[in-house]
């Protein structure tokens, strides 16, 4: 979905696949946290990566420079497809008139596919866990999914149950477990100075499971956000996609792509979990399962498909 959001390429396309299969050898080869980015050292000294990590960025960069140079081509002879990354070379800065350069561009493809590609699988994926041990639900998504006969875009927003689900799963399973921020000023944290320049670690996982904070923090229930405990902790105690000026820019992207596919597949099929393979979240650079995710998929029959 990535690609075809992009460049209007499927996976199928050589370069998509290679950029693919790269950046998930190289989110695999990443840690959690890079415990060397703390140490107040010199931009000049040289950082330590795990073997293969610095060939597989220099080929991604140069596969994502491949295909915006031949997006630009296409946009200079006036037939390239009106898709995202055409969206974004061709939209000036509103205050200097000029528009991304080729490197400048480049840097934003890879963060697009970066973080929008593992995140989103993560979401899916524990998603779909979820509503597998929870049937009732999942009998309730698939009736609901009935509003996607409707082919337009306006069935989307029939899928309420669906975006409270995943509302719910990216609380318990926040695709990015910890993130890193840089403090632009001196701030006093609860009795603690926090000098200008100091790293702060800010973990969605255990904010998203607070005791003080949530009520049955541990618990699966979709409900919980229209109770007033749940609409309070939604403003102040729910990251999934960070917030302030550094939010995620595919966060509406993601409410809108999560509950539709996972609403298509329950309108199809049902999700069962497999005895004796119940996942064990580790975290990477997204929550995944230390042995991947097993359900049992069987399609729905035409008396209960809807």
């Amino acid at each position: 979905m990535i690609f075809r959001t992009l460049f209007s390429i499927p996976i199928e396309n050589a370069v998509a696949a290679e950029v693919f299969s790269r950046f998930r050898d190289y989110q695999r080869s990443q840690p959690l946290l890079n415990l060397a980015a703390f140490l107040p050292v010199p931009k000049w000294v040289p950082r330590l990566f795990r073997p293969g990590t610095r060939a597989n960025a220099t080929k991604i960069r140069a596969l994502i420079t491949e295909l915006t140079e031949a997006r630009m081509e296409a946009i200079a002879q006036g037939h390239a497809p009106d898709d995202l990354a055409t969206k974004i070379m061709t939209t000036a800065d509103p205050e200097t008139g000029a528009c991304f350069e080729t490197q400048e561009m480049v840097d934003q493809v890879a963060i697009f596919f970066l973080a929008g590609h593992e995140t989103s699988a993560s979401a899916l994926a524990w998603t779909l866990y979820l509503v597998a041990l929870y049937p009732d639900w999942q009998e309730k998504l698939a009736q609901e999914a009935s509003a996607l006969e409707d082919e337009s875009f306006a069935a989307v927003a029939k899928l309420r149950l669906s975006r409270d689900v995943f509302r719910e799963a990216l609380r318990l399973y926040p695709p990015v477990p910890m993130m890193v921020r840089e403090a632009s000023c001196p701030v006093t944290f609860r009795d603690r100075t926090v000098p200008k320049g100091a790293q702060i670690v800010l973990s969605p996982w255990h904010l998203h499971r607070h005791e003080r904070l949530w009520d049955n923090p541990d618990g699966f229930d979709p409900n919980r956000w229209h109770t007033e405990n749940g609409k309070q902790c939604q403003r102040d105690a729910y990251i999934p996609f960070s917030s302030g000026p550094r939010v995620c820019t595919g966060a509406g992207f993601a409410m809108v792509e999560g509950p539709l596919i996972r609403s298509m597949i329950l309108r199809h099929f049902h999700v069962t979990p497999v005895v004796g393979k119940e996942p064990v979240p580790v975290a990477h650079l997204t929550v995944r399962s230390k042995d991947g995710i097993w359900l049992q998929i069987t399609p729905r029959t035409e008396k209960d498909q809807v």
